[in-house]
């Protein structure tokens, strides 16, 4: 692993907890953890109906959130990409309020899923899987940004695939969220679970990112794009938390159940606490607007595509 940080360049410190490394500079975070998209199948360490129990009710509102500010900013009938579409609802929501939609997704069984509800999607890796000279006025990460190799890559492949003036819209866990924090409290005074669980170790597609907002904005400004806003989004709900706790096979019954509650009784607080999520949408700008690059790219059209068995 290069000791360079993607965001500004420093050296990057670790291992932390066997697999972390963070920028003392501008606080972003990276993971060495394998990744197995194509080893694995999606089902080999979750419950899929779980899964999709779990995520579905917040992640459906999260996205009507995401299309009411897109809306201000490259409304319908734009044309619309997400990275790593999965079952197809984000997908659905934009085609229901005009959009011109299209996907692209690595993991060909939840892929077709999307396909079959009426979707064109690309099956596999972001960018290239997409026609050459393919082309849109928006392009969307919901929840898979973190999950990409080389994100500074990936920018630059979103920076080819944009219109001049295209929007931008990134949704990913925050590392100044109450969460994370907690995790890494917990971590710090022996307990590994919660911070290893967050970062996803051992799933097919593991967490190889955790940005906070300044970091990526930061990440984004060197690729040539401007922010337009961020927002935090809701990160709990106790509708599907019990799934979304037992959709990782490995995770005892009994563990699930104290964190269930745990959850559950401080719910409240953590509704006051700083988010987990934030949303955040960018303006691509002309090529030659682009200001210098703040770290050494590694090329333009890396893979940056993710399975969704791990979201």
């Amino acid at each position: 692993m290069s000791s360079g940080c993607p965001v500004c360049g420093a050296p990057m410190r670790g291992p932390v907890a066997g697999f972390r490394y963070d920028c003392p500079q501008c606080g972003y975070a990276r993971a060495a953890l394998s990744v197995a998209i194509a080893d694995a199948p999606t089902g080999a360490a979750l419950r899929e109906d779980d899964r999709e129990a779990a995520l579905a009710p917040l992640r459906r509102r999260n996205f009507e959130t995401v299309l009411d500010r897109l809306a201000l900013c490259a409304p319908p009938p734009a044309r619309l990409l997400e990275v790593g579409c999965a079952h197809g609802w984000f997908l659905d929501a934009a085609h229901r309020r005009g959009y011109a939609v299209q996907g692209v997704e690595p993991d060909r069984a939840i892929g077709a899923q999307a396909v079959a509800r009426g979707h064109a999607v690309a099956l596999g890796f972001f960018p290239d899987a997409l026609p050459d000279g393919a082309k849109f006025d928006v392009v969307a990460f919901n929840d898979v940004f973190e999950h990409l190799p080389d994100p500074r890559a990936a920018l630059g492949a979103v920076h080819g695939v944009l219109r001049e003036g295209g929007v931008l819209a990134i949704n990913l866990p925050s590392s100044r969220g109450a969460f994370y924090r907690i995790a890494e409290a917990l971590r710090r005074c022996g307990w590994r679970a919660p911070h290893d669980r967050l970062w996803q170790a051992g799933f097919p597609s593991p967490h190889l990112s955790y940005f906070h907002p300044e970091a990526l904005a930061r990440l984004a400004r060197s690729a040539g794009f401007s922010e337009l806003e961020r927002q935090a989004l809701p990160s709990l709900a106790r509708e599907g938390l019990w799934q979304r706790l037992r959709y990782d096979a490995r995770a005892s019954w009994l563990s699930c159940a104290v964190t269930w509650t745990g959850v559950s009784v401080a719910a409240p607080l953590l509704r006051r606490l700083p988010s987990d999520i934030t949303l955040q949408l960018f303006r691509r700008e002309p090529a030659g607007a682009a200001p210098q690059r703040e770290a050494a790219s590694t090329g333009a059209r890396a893979s940056a595509g993710v399975t969704t068995a791990t979201r």
